[in-house]
């Protein structure tokens, strides 16, 4: 993911994903946006990653809380409303517009809720909403995992243009890892002993 995220630095307005986006590339709401998210995103991933390990938890629990505000405060004031602003202009027409509009209000609620539960030392469902949060914030992996995979897929289905993989590897990056989300809730965390 780093990888790709240095693509882009030094800016140049052509490079790789920009060289779609020339409509809106050159002005600088859209730039900050898309800068920010880049920069941020990764970081989000980071602190991310370093909360769902228990040896971690025990072992360090002030830094698990520093890790996690930096996760809140990382995905609540800089990655979301990003995103949502380049949402607003994603390829793909209304279809990818949504989706990514979609996924910001599932990505701020879903944290905003791990948020009011810790505060509340709701511990389980904190987790839970964590789980979930987590889980779109890894909608950047996985979206280029489908994209990897659709294109693999496109000579066996003719209607599958580069648009319609677009469309569909935005939607799956999300809603396949929120499924995920819910059976590692419902099987790990919230099944009764027999």
């Amino acid at each position: 993911m780093l990888k790709i995220c240095f693509q882009y630095f030094p800016w140049q307005d052509d490079a790789y994903f920009l060289a779609l986006k020339q409509d809106v590339v050159h002005t600088q709401p859209w730039q900050f946006a898309f800068k920010t998210h880049v920069l941020v995103s990764s970081m989000v991933l980071i602190a991310g990653f370093t909360q769902f390990f228990s040896a971690f938890r025990k072992h360090y629990p002030q830094l698990h809380r520093y890790c996690g505000w930096l996760y809140l405060v990382s995905v609540l004031l800089l990655a979301l409303p990003s995103g949502f602003i380049l949402a607003l202009s994603a390829a793909g027409g209304f279809a990818t517009q949504l989706c990514f509009v979609l996924l910001s209000f599932a990505w701020g609620f879903s944290t905003l809720t791990a948020l009011y539960k810790a505060l509340q030392k709701q511990w389980p469902a904190h987790r839970n909403w964590m789980i979930r949060s987590f889980a779109l914030s890894l909608s950047a992996l996985s979206l280029r995992s489908w994209k990897i995979l659709l294109y693999q897929l496109q000579p066996y289905f003719e209607w599958l243009t580069p648009i319609h993989i677009y469309q569909l590897e935005a939607w799956l990056g999300w809603i396949v890892n929120l499924l995920i989300a819910e059976l590692i809730i419902l099987f790990l965390y919230q099944r009764k002993p027999r």
